[in-house]
């Protein structure tokens, strides 16, 4: 019974804190439009970046984990380009040396890239190609030919002109339908559709999608586009073996271009791994500045709710030595404006969780956002602290004040 009336004193005392609220509606919302800021960046910058992992390592998964690729460039979003551009070009060659010298290495292709120019009937659109061996359908990381199939190797030994493709082409060109049998063009030349790949969605790293690609023998693309893009050696290897295999790799490219001790590679050797350590960096320094504005964000907010609430004690002096009067406790008066600073900032934070979800759902089709309840119930707790500890020095001082001289106070 006594706990009863406990609970029921204390609904009261929330009751008139709210009431307080409502009665001061637009400077409550004033007062929470920096909470609603701190809550919505820590929000969007939280959801957003496990949302762009979630995407990245989709991404990764195509590159492999148990994959060597050997190219003129180094994947490095920090490297002097310049040094770079008068290495020599990687050639098919040089996979002979490698399956005949490597001990780590269990499988080995081409990949021809470029881009073109895909039409088909009055739609068109630019496009990913890679010619490579009839070897790298077992290679492809993260997505498989889903329906039709890869292309042969007498395919490739007559270079028939025929194309493996993703959901780009299929949405892009047939909305949505069977693209098996279908013909489209390419650099001005027809090929016929053989197998489609799994849809990915969106990547985070270039090229770190199968959507927009083609997939050709390689013969067939060094044929007809001789004149366009670049090579690539894609090897595979044991994930466990991953260090080794790119060492021996180095190893075996400087013997077969004569590299002499002391010089430079005039290669690089690359892994799936340059782009998680680049990726992690980059991801520590966005969610660094998120919360940097964040904290700043509630900081304010926590002084300018502390500060209302002040002011607040300071206008309703008279109603509190009133209540006192009339026999409310001090724990009473406590309550009362520790609710009204708890309610600010759940409205403040309330709202910055509404535009954080107003936001997703606005972009669902372009950013891969998404917005859990272990997120809103974090944020909400946040949002609790914020108020108890912001509004705890106003209504304790509240809760202190001598009913007499409250009553008396002009």
């Amino acid at each position: 019974m006594v706990r009863l009336h406990l609970m029921n004193n204390i609904f009261k005392n929330i009751l008139i804190g709210l009431a307080a609220i409502r009665a001061n509606l637009t400077r409550v919302i004033l007062t929470s439009l920096g909470l609603t800021i701190g809550i919505f960046t820590v929000s969007i910058v939280t959801a957003g970046v496990s949302s762009i992992d979630r995407e990245f390592d989709k991404s990764m998964e195509y590159y492999g984990n148990d994959k060597v690729y050997v190219g003129t460039w180094p994947w490095s979003f920090d490297f002097d380009w310049w040094k770079y551009r008068n290495r020599p070009k990687v050639k098919e060659n040089s996979l002979d040396y490698i399956s005949q010298y490597s001990e780590y290495i269990t499988a080995a292709s081409i990949k021809k890239n470029t881009w073109t120019r895909a039409s088909f009937g009055n739609k068109s659109s630019w496009l990913q190609l890679n010619g490579v061996y009839p070897e790298y359908q077992d290679m492809l990381s993260g997505t498989k030919v889903v329906n039709g199939r890869f292309f042969s190797q007498n395919e490739w030994d007559l270079q028939r002109r025929v194309i493996i493709v993703g959901g780009t082409v299929r949405d892009g060109f047939f909305d949505g339908k069977d693209p098996i049998g279908k013909k489209i063009r390419l650099n001005n030349v027809t090929f016929e559709i053989i197998g489609e790949l799994k849809k990915q969605g969106m990547g985070m790293v270039p090229g770190g999608t199968l959507d927009n690609l083609v997939i050709m023998p390689s013969t067939t693309f060094k044929r007809i586009l001789t004149r366009w893009g670049f090579d690539e050696l894609v090897l595979q290897t044991n994930p466990e073996d991953m260090a080794k295999a790119k060492e021996e790799v180095a190893m075996i490219m400087r013997v077969a271009r004569k590299i002499k001790p002391g010089q430079d590679d005039n290669f690089s050797v690359n892994s799936a791994d340059a782009y998680q350590e680049q990726f992690d960096s980059l991801k520590i320094i966005i969610a660094g500045m998120g919360f940097l504005v964040t904290g700043i964000s509630l900081v304010v907010s926590a002084i300018g709710i502390m500060n209302v609430m002040f002011v607040s004690v300071r206008e309703r002096t008279k109603e509190i030595g009133l209540r006192k009067a009339m026999g409310a406790t001090n724990n009473n008066i406590l309550v009362q404006f520790l609710s009204e600073a708890v309610a600010i900032s759940i409205i403040g934070g309330s709202t910055g969780i509404l535009l954080v979800k107003l936001i997703t759902l606005a972009l669902a089709n372009t950013l891969p956002v998404e917005f859990d309840l272990v997120l809103i119930f974090y944020t909400f707790m946040v949002c609790v602290f914020i108020g108890v500890t912001a509004g705890m020095i106003p209504a304790r001082t509240a809760a202190k004040l001598n009913p007499i001289d409250a009553l008396r106070h002009e």
